[in-house]
């Protein structure tokens, strides 16, 4: 009798923590959903599974998101920053981890593998900046509370024959980081970082108007305006046989990121 009350107990436990382990898994899987699906877009998942993205469908850690070149995408994330896709690019969603509060366990990791696209950080980096971060071929990008365009021209590419082959990154609102194997730089509102490969020390470049256009000052006290946005939003359309929607719900966040330093070498 007391055999079985045991085993009893033991099974309890288990399918307790085996429904807390797959609520968990099930809510840290998701990582946003699209608000917006212009054109072919497509999903791959870890597993190699193919499907096409459509407005509301989730989009899940470890998924790849891939735009045609009549094709863009806008995901809200959990944490309540948005990503927009641009045409003809590759992005996947290498992890991402909300709970819904900045416990130090939140991260937002992307890989940028060909192409573009503007992001607009929600909590996650907000507080803890290493847990947001953008990897590419040429460079790993970070963030401090930023609204900021990443894009990798591909030996090859459309891109290729008006623009040199790296890693650029341009800030709108706030500032990031631009890191590789030689040094890191501090990238602030128009101005781009460019990184021609890992191995090479990553330099501040005049804005490069055949991926970005310089944005107006901000205005109403810090905050960017719509007009500001549109703007940004159209710039997307600048690549090759780029089209990019009319519309946009993205709003940047804005942050004092205090003083900045000179570029450290190593």
């Amino acid at each position: 009798m007391n055999t079985t009350k045991h085993f009893t107990v033991l099974i309890d436990i288990f399918l307790a923590a085996s429904l807390t382990l797959c609520v968990q898994a099930a809510y840290a899987g998701v990582a946003g959903h699209a608000q917006f699906v212009s054109g072919q877009v497509q999903i791959t998942s870890a597993s190699g599974k193919v499907r096409s993205l459509k407005k509301a469908d989730a989009v899940n850690e470890s998924d790849t998101l891939t735009t045609a070149k009549d094709g863009s995408a806008q995901i809200k994330m959990l944490d309540g920053g948005l990503v927009a896709v641009r045409p003809d690019s590759q992005l996947k969603f290498d992890s991402f981890v909300f709970t819904g509060e900045e416990d130090g366990n939140e991260r937002s990791f992307f890989s940028l593998l060909r192409g573009g696209f503007r992001a607009i950080t929600g909590l996650v980096g907000h507080k803890n900046k290493a847990n947001y971060r953008i990897t590419t071929a040429g460079a790993t990008i970070g963030v401090r509370g930023t609204d900021h365009e990443t894009f990798v021209v591909l030996p090859g590419s459309d891109m290729a024959a008006i623009a040199p082959v790296g890693t650029y990154n341009k800030v709108n609102v706030g500032e990031t980081v631009m890191t590789t194997d030689k040094g890191t730089i501090n990238i602030l509102p128009n101005q781009m970082g460019f990184s021609s490969a890992v191995n090479q020390l990553p330099q501040l470049q005049p804005v490069n108007l055949n991926i970005f256009s310089v944005m107006p000052p901000p205005g109403n006290g810090g905050q960017a305006t719509g007009a500001v946005l549109e703007s940004a939003v159209q710039e997307q359309s600048t690549g090759i046989g780029n089209v990019v929607p009319n519309t946009t719900t993205l709003r940047p966040i804005t942050e004092d990121v205090g003083p900045v330093g000179a570029p450290k070498v190593f």
